[in-house]
């Protein structure tokens, strides 16, 4: 399964039947996993790098953001781009369908969380991120849904909290790492049953919390060297962490 430049993000479809893969050259492609056969090729998907590549839950789009400060729905069927979401005055580092399917949030580098009607395209809703102010932007990192409560999700930002937030925009719990200095949380994943929330840190830490308690259950130190991603096992009670010194590492929480 080869892509022509640097793989950006990847994500399995619901079935984990499909994989789709981003690239920093703005393409995208859908393989077969069993196979490792290219199902469907976006050969201009985006004009810039591929942040985020997220399958629908049926399984017959693709929503995707990018470098480019754009979001897009693209069909599986027809190989074409759908719907295309403009509004973001910066990098949009993460893209998600509600759980309802019928909105998307997208996390960006303008220091917005922003909410989009699928049908219409349009924006209804912007939502400064976490310590944000008129003049200082805090990068979103990651958006991702809550399994617990459907008209609630996660946001992880480029300062040392993590919130639960609705779609009304209220801050329903917060998580912190307690730092001032070197505890700003660069990525961060959520367990499949929505009860711990998982942040990795500037200082390479990974910090634990309890989504129904907000408190930090435990800390440790994955990496040597800057934390580039996190995932959770769909499953199983197991995460992964990749980083620059190379390593891709399995955790038992």
């Amino acid at each position: 399964m080869m892509m022509e430049d640097a793989v950006l993000c990847l994500c399995f479809s619901k079935d984990s039947e499909m994989l789709s893969s981003g690239g920093q050259d703005g393409k995208i492609k859908v393989w077969k996993t069993s196979s490792g056969q290219c199902l469907r090729r976006f050969e201009n998907a985006h004009s810039k790098g591929v942040t985020s590549a997220k399958f629908s839950k049926d399984g017959s789009q693709i929503l995707s953001a990018s470098f480019d400060h754009t979001l897009r729905i693209h069909g599986l069927k027809s190989g074409k781009a759908l719907k295309e979401f403009r509004g973001h005055t910066s990098f949009v580092n993460e893209a998600i369908f509600a759980q309802d399917g019928h909105f998307v949030i997208s996390a960006s580098s303008d220091g917005t969380i922003k909410i989009w009607n699928v049908k219409t395209t349009e924006c209804v809703s912007t939502y400064k991120s976490l310590g944000g102010s008129s003049s200082v932007d805090i990068t979103v990192n990651s958006v991702h849904s809550f399994p617990k409560n459907t008209e609630q999700f996660i946001v992880c930002n480029r300062s040392n909290t993590a919130v639960i937030m609705n779609m009304q925009g209220q801050i329903v719990r917060s998580f912190s790492s307690g730092k001032r200095e070197g505890g700003d949380f660069v990525c961060s994943c959520i367990s499949p049953r929505g009860e711990w929330i998982y942040c990795v840190g500037e200082d390479m830490v990974l910090y634990c919390f309890s989504t129904s308690s907000g408190k930090l259950e435990r800390t440790v130190t994955v990496h040597e060297k800057d934390v580039i991603g996190i995932v959770h096992h769909p499953h199983q009670n197991m995460l992964a962490t990749y980083s620059e010194d190379g390593l891709l590492k399995l955790w038992k929480p």
